[in-house]
């Protein structure tokens, strides 16, 4: 079958043109079935070994994104099959991931990317310097989750949305809430942070997910938020 061969490897080659980006990418590794070899095979309990492979900036485990590439570059070997966030998952933290090694299109995903297809999130700091705006196409699925999430957390009051670039990074959606309390418990934020966490483990995001606890009016970005977006939860809404 001719490359490419699936809605992944559309993306992968739409990368190498500039006609895709690296979120669109990062997006379509986590939800698509991806070949790893397993060169040693698994044990008589079923445990195998990922295949881990030194490049330049560190190690990384190989993998392929049809079988036809898996064949082409890894031959007739033991393997498995499972989307990218089921094989981040079972990644060490400082593992990268390289996609369809030997092979004519492929990339490496350093450790921080792979670390996006788990779910993980970062902590943004109120008042960091960034660019804000809204997201082009609102996701829906994941607010609806977000909001089932806040409604088990009595200390979340409302819940909103922006499109964030800090510095150079790529853009990432930034989840803002603000809580009953100001300065808000360290319990309180870590409730949050592991609630937005689970929610986008369980459904797809089209780009990163940032979250930050609002403060009062002074802070520059409490302030953007509350003047540019509408929140899409707020307690004893239905």
């Amino acid at each position: 079958m001719a490359f490419p061969a699936n809605p992944l490897e559309s993306v992968l080659a739409g990368v190498r043109t500039g006609a895709a980006t690296a979120e669109q990418l990062l997006h379509a590794l986590r939800d698509n079935d991806l070949w790893v070899p397993l060169p040693a095979g698994a044990d008589p309990n079923g445990d195998a070994a990922l295949p881990v492979m030194p490049l330049e900036d560190g190690p990384y485990v190989a993998a392929y994104t049809s079988q036809e590439q898996f064949t082409h570059a890894a031959g007739e070997q033991a393997h498995m099959v499972l989307t990218g966030r089921e094989l981040a998952a079972l990644m060490p933290p400082e593992l990268g991931l390289a996609v369809n090694p030997g092979a004519e299109i492929g990339l490496p995903i350093r450790a921080s990317g792979v670390g996006i297809l788990r779910g993980e999130t970062r902590r943004v700091t109120a008042g960091s310097r960034m660019r804000l705006g809204l997201p082009p196409e609102e996701p829906a699925d994941l607010l609806t989750a977000l909001a089932d999430a806040f409604a088990s957390l009595p200390a979340v009051l409302e819940a909103r949305l922006a499109l964030a670039q800090v510095g150079e990074q790529p853009p990432a959606l930034l989840i803002g809430v603000r809580l009953k309390t100001d300065p808000p418990p360290d319990a309180g934020a870590r409730q949050v942070t592991a609630a937005v966490q689970a929610a986008t483990a369980r459904v797809p995001s089209p780009y990163p997910v940032d979250t930050v606890v609002l403060r009062d009016g002074s802070d520059p970005l409490t302030a953007w938020l509350m003047a540019n977006t509408e929140p899409f939860y707020a307690t004893g809404r239905t």
